[in-house]
């Protein structure tokens, strides 16, 4: 399975992940994963996020996903 990981905010993996010509991780694993999963696979720095399946805000991070998904990271956004 292949997938497109975008980070945003500072998110950075503490794994090294090829990069696609946007610069955003390529992340291949034998089995499907579900978001939670990835997330954890993935070894980030902040938690938690805002996370986008394919142009979708997800709320629950026990989905799987599929092969080609875009999976896209936020941090929270707070403001005053």
């Amino acid at each position: 399975m292949k997938v497109v990981v975008k980070l945003f905010g500072g998110i950075k993996s503490e794994k090294d992940f090829p990069r696609n010509e946007e610069k955003n991780l390529i992340v291949e694993t034998e089995k499907p994963l579900t978001i939670y999963e990835l997330i954890d696979f993935l070894s980030l720095n902040k938690k938690p996020f805002i996370v986008v399946l394919n142009g979708v805000i997800l709320t629950n991070l026990s989905i799987q996903i599929k092969d080609g998904d875009e999976i896209s990271l936020f941090p929270p956004i707070a403001g005053g």
